[in-house]
């Protein structure tokens, strides 16, 4: 109803259409009773409808309960921002507070605070000063909400092109061919060539074996393994398709 009178103030400009408006939608249960009630109330009276603040005061001694704003206070208490939007958890918040008819700011501020997750709290108790007023504390947590939220957008688009094109390399099996292939050797034949200056490949002197000019005359036995399983599978599949 208010903000209908609010839309269509020049139409209702006075208190008393206001009241008749507000009276003419009570029309069931036990706001129709009400309503006939406080239509022989007026009669006798000599400003007959009243004003609009006393015809909410009448309104709200009648429907709202005595204990309202202890049930609003203990919802307070179990409100949880959790999965929400920070600016939901306000919206409902404010709706409950205005019933529980709570003032104080560092009341509201501890009820608020009550609610909110974790890591934005942790975030609001690094803020430099606090806010003492409600409203202005609000607008400092909405402000650190969303910096929270800028950052792991960041982040995320971050780690995204970090690693969008990066792909793990397989493991090379191949044997890198400047190793020293001294596997043919015992250990004392390795001694011997240590101290007297010898190449592991040919037991001469001048080079070491990762310069040998005999290395790349011989084919290293794993290789002359594949080499022969090949030949092996080759043939048998000759055989079988002949």
């Amino acid at each position: 109803m208010k903000a209908y009178f609010t839309i269509n103030a020049v139409v209702y400009s006075t208190d008393e259409k206001k009241v008749v408006t507000a009276l003419a939608y009570m029309t069931e249960g036990t706001a129709a009773s009400w309503s006939d009630t406080f239509y022989q109330v007026c009669e006798g009276r000599t400003a007959k409808y009243g004003t609009w603040p006393d015809f909410e005061k009448e309104f709200w001694e009648m429907f709202i309960p005595a204990n309202a704003s202890i049930v609003v206070l203990n919802k307070i208490q179990k409100l949880k921002q959790l999965g929400k939007s920070l600016m939901s958890y306000i919206a409902e918040f404010r709706s409950l507070i205005v019933v529980a008819n709570v003032k104080e700011s560092h009341v509201l501020i501890h009820m608020f605070n009550l609610g909110l997750n974790d890591d934005l709290l942790r975030a609001i108790h690094l803020m430099g000063e606090i806010p003492t007023d409600f409203d202005k504390y609000i607008t400092a947590v909405t402000k650190i909400d969303s910096n929270i939220n800028c950052g792991k957008t960041t982040i995320t688009l971050t780690n995204t092109n970090r690693y969008r094109h990066y792909r793990p390399q397989p493991k090379s099996q191949k044997k890198d061919n400047d190793v020293m292939d001294i596997d043919h050797l015992d250990e004392e034949e390795c001694t011997d060539c240590m101290a007297k200056g010898l190449c592991f490949m040919c037991k001469k002197r001048g080079h070491c074996a990762n310069h040998c000019p005999e290395k790349k005359k011989k084919v290293p036995v794993r290789q002359e393994k594949i080499k022969e399983e090949d030949d092996k599978t080759e043939n048998r599949r000759l055989a079988e398709d002949f």
